[in-house]
């Protein structure tokens, strides 16, 4: 079990509440389990831990562009690792197999160190935490960043971003670069969708950008749910108020779990990221068979071209500016 200093969990006389995310579940002995699916009320002390911490679902080593991210580290390879459980029910989720369920009675855990070892014997640069959602190992996911940080090694996040606002700015401390899941700019899609809200995945957006940790969003389109341009504006909008140069990906929903909507058709991608291109520089069509291309914002020199997860790189210098006119264009090498 991995803990730290602070305390996600408030002790009250029959019931603990879970403080690692908005849901704020009361644990006891009648209901022991979180929303999540892993986080349990522990009856020995009343506290609240998660009897899984270090169990991966999945380890591999990736395209950096797979995250998605296409400005940070770009043509690289990340070890990427995944967990179990989620702080969100989206009905349409693309990795329900291991975010709805819990591990193998017989699986092997990991303890952060054994990780970094990996990373270091074999040299990866960076780690990301992805696949499922890492927040709901907090404790695990927090010590493993603080190793790597004192390790060189870069550390990613991939996130739906619906975390309280302490603990998720703690762990953002110790991260390097994030994709944050904006599913839409509707609470009223995050409460009958995802069982979730939208203020606090806002405010997670908000605190890694504030903290000047690199930030991606990116927002799957499901037709007729939140692909209206008012609300695709809104988005754009709202990444604008940051910066215009933060990239963000606009990605085909495909039918999952329990959502049978049809699966998007790339011609709406292809229009949508055009709208959001009135508003930011670098907006990228996802989960649809064509090469996108990042064009510097200022002189619009070719920067960096991808087909599928194969990345060529132009005019850059090793500062992530542009060779010909020294343009910044929010990319970390």
């Amino acid at each position: 079990m991995w803990r730290n200093s602070l305390k996600l969990y408030e002790i009250k006389n029959n019931y603990s509440i879970c403080l690692l995310c908005p849901n704020s579940c009361q644990l006891s002995q009648k209901k022991t389990v979180g929303l999540c699916g892993i986080r349990k009320f522990s009856e020995v002390d009343h506290s609240i831990i998660n009897p899984y911490s270090g169990i991966i679902s999945a380890m591999s080593v990736d395209p950096i562009e797979k995250k998605p991210l296409y400005h940070f580290m770009p043509g690289s390879s990340v070890f990427s690792i995944g967990f179990y459980g989620c702080t969100l029910k989206c009905q349409f989720c693309q990795n329900y197999t291991i975010s709805q369920t819990t591990p193998p009675h017989d699986s092997k855990r990991y303890s952060p160190e054994e990780i970094v070892n990996i990373l270091i014997a074999n040299q990866y640069p960076s780690i990301a935490f992805t696949y499922s959602e890492p927040l709901v190992y907090f404790e695990w996911v927090l010590e493993t960043a603080k190793l790597c940080k004192a390790n060189g090694i870069k550390t990613i996040l991939v996130t739906n971003g619906f975390i309280n606002k302490e603990p998720g700015s703690l762990l953002l401390n110790y991260i390097d670069a994030v994709n944050i899941d904006l599913k839409s700019f509707k609470n009223s899609f995050y409460t009958t969708y995802l069982e979730g809200s939208l203020e606090s995945v806002k405010q997670f957006i908000s605190t890694s950008i504030e903290k000047k940790v690199h930030t991606e969003i990116t927002t799957l389109i499901i037709p007729g749910l939140n692909d209206s341009k008012e609300e695709i504006i809104q988005i754009s909008e709202f990444i604008q108020s940051f910066s215009p140069l933060i990239p963000l990906h606009i990605s085909s929903y495909h039918p999952s779990w329990k959502m049978s909507i049809r699966a998007t058709n790339p011609d709406e991608i292809i229009k949508l990221s055009r709208l959001c291109e009135e508003k930011l520089a670098f907006v990228y069509p996802g989960n649809i068979n064509t090469m996108t291309k990042t064009l510097c914002f200022h002189c619009k020199t070719l920067l960096i071209e991808r087909s599928g997860y194969q990345t060529k790189l132009y005019n850059i210098n090793k500062d992530g500016t542009c060779k010909k006119c020294g343009g910044f264009n929010y990319i970390k090498m």
